[in-house]
Parts: structure tokens; sequence; C-alpha cells
């Protein structure tokens, strides 16, 4: 007797082979049987005439640890196939943290998209390291697989703070024994974000020697780069070198070429990560099919205002002095800094996650326009609403062109992301703008990049959701419609899926997406949650 049978598939299993149409059935959270299961009993019989089955959409770079414990269903997620995410990127874990400098970390996390401050304030964030919050999400309950990551940047600020200088040998063993730990609890890699501090105060050797357990314990290296840039090129030598002196498996997150004067560039960085690939060095990427990227507002500011987070920006912006010096350098060229808005007007970049009722209006809108109904310069208002909404601010800022997109979209060694969270349109995101790529990352590589613009097969574009991320995580029973393996699997109409959301509305559900199991249980049933928490912590 099966649990569910899935009849009349027409199966992608995501290995990027061609489809075959057979049938599929599931006993408890497993793939049990793959074949024509005409005579075989089943609790409930789903019939996927018409339809395309394959395995659960793998997030390779997602930031719901910031948001699991207020949005266990993960909404956004579900909806769109998604059914692991890997958490912890960008070097910002929900751990480890220190007593002595937990107001410093707690103060960057804020600043990070404002609405990360709203998912997890400082009141709630009791645990210390990224093991036991995983054990409270778990406990909790989720509806949705996570394989965490724990952050460099974490660990130097437990051990460091926000000092800039290199650690010393006795630092470096503490940061040491708090990987361990968090190895020891299943963690299935570290990650870096170079162009944050404090993990931008860190170089090659600092990383490599961080790395260096992780890949003897197998697991991966993630990095946000320290430019996406004008030092483009340069970070991905960084990146290369990282991954060969570690000798660790690396994965370059989100790959992008922001601002016009570094469009096209995509092809010499291809070039690059395949010739280090051709060397023996496991070097893939991830990317999320939007024109514009999201970060907090903290990193329009110049590097050596900023570095010590939101707090100590606002007391240097009520300095007149380096004030004045800070509208220099932000406005006038050439920069001698990652300025996000050289060559952008700014009309490209818009403003969301405020909190101050007076402010509300703002949200969505870019920063000429909420100049314009200030009556200041965009930057003094910049100045003003940072200041006043106490650096919780996110900023979209449009900067990539469709030609780089569709480039790395293409490229075998790439993986689907989404550098989004899982919400709902509710609670403390009621109101708030966010980036579409939370809700319509994976729909759309389906719909835009195989269905209309067909640069991707619907093979090649499941395998980049599934099986590819499933094999860098080094899973053995996810990520492929296999027997044996764990019944993850999305049915879906690819005839009509679409994302929805949009940057003016982002709070949209795509269309096409029938149905989502996660560990053999029914998630998303014609198009609808059942409120099944099925989800669990992964451990490497």
């Amino acid at each position: 007797m099966l649990d569910v049978l899935i009849k009349n598939a027409e199966i992608i299993d995501g290995s990027g082979n061609k489809g075959y149409r057979a049938d599929i059935g599931i006993r408890g959270d497993e793939i049990v049987e793959i074949g024509a299961c005409r005579d075989i009993q089943a609790a409930r019989i789903i019939d996927a005439k018409g339809m395309m089955v394959c395995p659960g959409f793998i997030d390779m770079h997602s930031h719901s640890d910031f948001t699991l414990l207020n949005f266990p269903h993960a909404e956004s997620k579900i909806h769109q196939g998604v059914t692991t995410e890997v958490v912890g990127n960008c070097g910002e874990s929900m751990g480890p943290v220190s007593d002595k400098y937990f107001q410093e970390y707690a103060d960057f996390i804020n600043s990070i998209g404002g609405m990360f401050g709203l998912s997890v304030s400082r009141e709630s964030w009791h645990w210390k390291s990224l093991g036991e919050y995983c054990r409270e999400v778990g406990d909790n309950g989720i509806s949705i697989n996570v394989a965490p990551l724990v952050g460099h940047g974490a660990i130097r600020c437990a051990v460091m703070g926000y000092e800039s200088s290199a650690p010393d040998g006795e630092q470096i063993a503490q940061m040491h024994k708090l990987i361990q730990r968090e190895l020891e609890q299943g963690v299935f890699g570290i990650s870096a974000g170079l162009i944050y501090h404090p993990g931008a105060f860190a170089d090659v050797n600092e990383l490599v020697s961080l790395a260096k357990p992780v890949s003897e314990a197998g697991g991966i290296f993630s990095l946000h780069m320290r430019s996406e840039g004008n030092g483009i090129i340069d970070a991905v030598n960084e990146a290369i070198a990282i991954s060969q002196g570690a000798d660790i498996s690396f994965q370059i997150s989100h790959l992008k070429c922001e601002l016009p004067g570094n469009w096209g560039k995509s092809k010499i960085i291809l070039e690059m990560i395949e010739k280090a690939r051709d060397q023996g060095i496991d070097l893939t990427f991830d990317q999320y099919p939007y024109p514009a990227w999201c970060t907090g507002l903290l990193e329009i500011f110049p590097t050596w205002a900023k570095n010590k987070g939101p707090t100590a920006m606002i007391n240097t912006l009520n300095d007149p002095r380096a004030r004045k010096q800070i509208v220099k350098e932000m406005t006038v060229p050439p920069y001698d800094w990652e300025n996000p808005r050289d060559g952008l007007g700014w009309d490209k970049i818009i403003l969301s996650g405020f909190s101050r009722e007076e402010n509300l209006r703002f949200d969505g809108r870019s920063i000429l326009e909420i100049a314009e109904m200030l009556g200041l310069s965009p930057v003094e208002s910049v100045f003003r609403v940072f200041c006043e909404e106490k650096g919780s601010l996110s900023m979209i800022a449009f900067s990539m062109c469709d030609e780089d997109i569709e480039r790395i979209m293409t490229h075998p060694a790439g993986m689907v992301s989404s550098d989004g969270a899982a919400i709902a349109y509710e609670g403390s995101i009621r109101g708030k703008n966010v980036h579409p790529r939370y809700y319509g990352s994976f729909p759309r590589v389906l719909a835009q990049y195989v269905r209309e613009k067909k640069l991707l097969s619907i093979e090649s574009a499941i395998h980049k959701m599934t099986g590819g991320p499933a094999k860098k995580l080094g899973f053995t029973d996810r990520g492929l419609i296999r027997k044996g393996y764990k019944a993850d699997l999305v049915i879906l109409d690819h005839a009509v899926v679409a994302d929805k959301a949009t940057f003016e509305n982002p709070h949209q559900f795509p269309q096409g997406i029938d149905t989502v199991m996660i560990n053999g249980q029914v998630t998303l049933d014609q198009g609808r949650q059942t409120g099944t928490l099925a989800g669990k912590i992964l451990q490497r």
C-alpha cells in the first residue's frame, strides 16, 4: 500500500537527461516505485496528466534563516517549488555570537534589508551557536528543508568584533574552534561576504586558513565576492585563489556584472571560471534571474564611513566635516571606492523597509522620488531617512544588463538561486516592499529563459535547480527522482508556469505550480498550502 501515487507523470528527473513518462509511488518520505503502477493500491492518487513532475527545487543562496521563526510555512518559497534552502550566506549566519560583540553583530544584521531586524529582534535572539538556532527552528516546525552554512562574518565578529586588523594566532585558533563546533553540528560549509564588514577586513590567507577544516570535513565555501562591479576581475581571481589554497568545493554567490561600466565582462569572468575548472578546481556559481540587486542601504556609503556598522554610520553623519566628505565621495567621480551608483541615476535605486509611520509613504519609491517629496537633494534625502530609520532600510538597484544575465544563465557551471527569504504578506512584512526574487526566481527561469527565450532546455534548467545543487551539497538522497530518494517533488504545468511578482507589486505568488511535496507530505495542493510542516534541518 502506497501513501501517494502520482500517475501519468512526465518526469524530468533532475539529472539533465531527457524526460520520460512513468508513475511515481511514495511510501513514508521516500520514492519506492517508478514505472507502471497499475495494480498498486494507494491512500491518495494524484493524476499528473498534462503536467511535469520534477525534484523539489534547491535554492543555493537564501537568507531564510532570518525569517523562518516568523514564517515557518515559507509561503514565498513553497509556492515557487522550493523544497530545500541553503542558508547562512554572505558571511552572515544566525550564529555563532559572543556576549562581548553581540550588539555590534545584531546592529549589522538589522541593517541588512531592514526586514530581517523586523523578523528577528535583538530581544528574541538568545542562542549562541548556529547549531542552537537551527534546533530552535526545527523544534518550532518548518515546511521546508534547510541546509545551513556558518558565516565567516559571524565567526570573525564573535572573536574580534569589527576590528580591521588581521587576526593573530590566538584569534585564528578561536575562530577554528568555533568552526569546528559548527561542523560537528552538521553545517554544510562556510560562507563569506567580502563586500560586507567585518568580512571585508579578511585577506586570502585568513580565508584559506579558516576554509581548510571545512574542506577536510567535506564542506563547501560559498562566497559573496569582494566586488561584482569595477573590481570584478580581481574578485574572481581572489575567489580562485581561496578555492585553490584551501582545496575546497567552491561556490560563487549570485554571479553578476554590476554597473554600466562593467557590462559585457561576463564573458571574461566565465572564461576565468572555465580555466579554473579545467585545472581541476571545483568551482561553480549561482544566479538569480533579475536585472536588479538588493542589500542594506548601509552599503551606499563610502567604505571608511560604514565599516563599523549602522549605529556608527549615523554618528558619522552627524559630524558636519565627515558629512561633507561623504557627500563628495558619493557624488563626485571618479570614485576610488566601490560606489554602488557609479553610472546610475538616483531614479535607479528603490528604498524599502520603512517603519516610522511618517515614512511609510516612501516604501517602494526611488531615491529621486523621495528627494522630490522631501524637497531635499537625493544624497541629503538618503542621510535623513537612514538616520530616522536607524539604518534599517534596504535598497534595490537596477544595475545589470540582459546580455550578461543570459550569458551567465546558460553556462553549465551555474545554478539557480533567489538571494531572497521565505516570507508571507503578513505581520511585520505587511506594507513592506521586497525584491520580487523572494516570490518568483524559479518560475521566472522556467518561463522566460526556457519557454519564451528558449535559451535553456527544460532538462538543463531543472538540473540547475535540483541535481546540480544536490551534487554540490553532497546530497545522496535528494535532488533526483530515484527509488530510495526522499519524496521532495514538484508538479507543474510548464505551458503556463510563470512569475507574477514585480518590482512594483512583489507580493504575488507565481502561477503554474500545482503540487509541492516535501519529505513525502503534500505541502502545496492544487496551488494552496496545506499547513503541513514537513521540513527538516539537514546535516552534512
